[in-house]
């Protein structure tokens, strides 16, 4: 066996294993055998089919699989040992292939590869960059504060329907026996609430239930179904308000200071609104670390010289992407391109930061989202309520998108953490609305900028691949 390493480009190489019949003649023969012993053919005992028939029969199949296995695994061993980083996955030359399957004879396959390029990014050109500190207003923390009281709150009846009441409705599907259900407008999607708000008992109305929910959860849940079950579930009901339960919202009192935090961390409203504020100024640090890593990669992008190997990139992109061809691939490098250094910049950061995300930092974020979004805290609940977020997690954990959305949200905030360490930047303090006032005028800025530019035939700036944001994660 012998390996060989030929440069063809700017971090452009291709790798040849070249194999002899020696080195995997044994192990063909080791499957055929044990094909023999094992074979059930019409006419022969198990174990006494003749090895000839085994070999017209098997023999190049086995072949293909031991000389590909064989090759594919000191293809990649080398790769390791040589500690070659590479971009994409390698083009399997065929053009360079040599030996036949029909017979035992040496072998040749090459692989095209492009080589990662090394990056040293420097830091200093991003010290610049300004890092938002979102302090929570008055008025936020009042509505939190509502919100907590009406979460906790009792339910009594009324007549006509508000905002977060619970309806009791009876339900008739199409073609389908009716049945009562509670319908919760805290689930309902913001956009739809306005066909309830104001409705009286007695009254009917048809709803789409894969509108009018904020996931397939609450949708489920109505309709008395497993998510797994929802395809085959009514889409069109009608129901009539059988009841209508107002919760009202709790006294801020011992029992309810207990309830939200049973672990006595907060016994009284000062001490609650430090919390909220806290919470909320928390919250915001997802909306100013975005902008902030935004930011801090537009100058990177700027200012960290990234060499490519273009022709590889654009080889591997028409032979593995419909969308990609001869005709069209010059057209749209150059977004491939920016695209591609952004990753790597990325992936440089996580690299500079030793930044690291496992499945117990998955679980604890999900359980954390389903606390803050369902709950309005992070701290241990009631037993019951504990109930309903193991519950939640359990069913946001069977959807693979939650999972990768809660990895990448993790990798977001540690990575601008990372850089918060390496640039230190003095937070500049501001309110939600300034704060949203001042990213918005300089988007505007930008923009008259740009326009200036063209209009007065200036070369234009390349424009930076899109920053990653916050994904949502949703119970099903």
């Amino acid at each position: 066996m012998n390996i060989k390493r030929e440069n063809i480009g700017l971090l452009n190489e291709l790798i040849t294993v070249e194999l002899l019949a020696s080195d995997y003649q044994g192990q063909v023969e080791k499957s055929l055998k044990d094909l023999k012993r094992k074979a059930n053919i019409p006419g022969f005992r198990p174990g006494h089919v003749p090895m000839g028939m085994i070999e017209k029969m098997y023999k190049k199949s086995v072949v293909v699989e031991e000389v590909s296995k064989l090759t594919n695994d000191e293809f990649y061993k080398y790769l390791t040992d040589n500690a070659l980083n590479i971009i994409f996955e390698p083009i399997a030359r065929e053009d360079k292939t040599q030996g036949d399957f029909e017979k035992v004879e040496n072998f040749s396959f090459s692989f095209e590869i492009g080589l990662r390029p090394e990056i040293a990014i420097n830091y200093a050109e991003a010290k610049k960059v300004t890092l938002h500190k979102v302090i929570a207003a008055e008025q936020e923390i009042d509505k939190e504060l509502t919100d907590m009281r009406r979460r906790v709150g009792k339910f009594s009846s009324t007549e006509e329907v508000a905002e977060q009441d619970m309806l009791l409705v009876a339900v008739t599907p199409e073609n389908g026996e009716e049945f009562t259900a509670s319908l919760f407008l805290e689930y309902v999607k913001d956009s739809e609430l306005k066909s309830f708000i104001g409705k009286k008992l007695s009254e009917e109305m048809d709803i789409d239930t894969t509108k009018i929910f904020k996931s397939d959860y609450e949708r489920a849940t109505f309709l008395k179904r497993k998510t797994e079950e929802l395809e085959n579930a009514p889409q069109s009901v009608h129901i009539k308000i059988d009841a209508i339960h107002h919760r009202e919202l709790a006294e801020i009192n011992d029992e309810f200071f207990s309830r939200l935090f049973p672990d006595g961390s907060v016994t009284n409203e000062t001490a609650l609104r430090n919390k909220i504020k806290e919470q909320i100024e928390l919250r915001h640090i997802n909306e100013t670390g975005a902008v902030f890593r935004s930011k801090v990669f537009e100058v990177l992008m700027e200012k960290t010289p990234i060499e490519l190997p273009d022709a590889f990139i654009k080889r591997y992109l028409v032979e593995n992407k419909k969308q990609y061809t001869a005709e069209n691939i010059e057209e749209e490098y150059e977004k491939i391109k920016k695209s591609v250094a952004y990753q790597l910049i990325e992936n440089q950061i996580i690299e500079d930061c030793d930044i690291k995300v496992d499945n117990d930092d998955m679980m604890q974020y999900m359980e954390d989202y389903v606390r803050m979004s369902y709950f309005g805290t992070t701290a241990k609940l009631d037993d019951e309520m504990e109930k309903q977020v193991a519950l939640f997690v359990q069913q946001m954990t069977k959807n693979q998108e939650n999972v990768k959305n809660a990895y990448e949200n993790l990798l977001f905030d540690r990575m601008t953490a990372g850089l918060i360490v390496k640039l230190q930047p003095k937070p500049k303090e501001l309110h939600f609305d300034d704060f949203i006032a001042e990213i918005s005028e300089k988007k505007d800025k930008n923009k008259k900028e740009d326009k200036a530019d063209i209009s007065e035939e200036k070369e234009e700036k390349p424009k930076v691949a899109k920053p990653r944001t916050k994904k949502k994660v949703e119970t099903e």
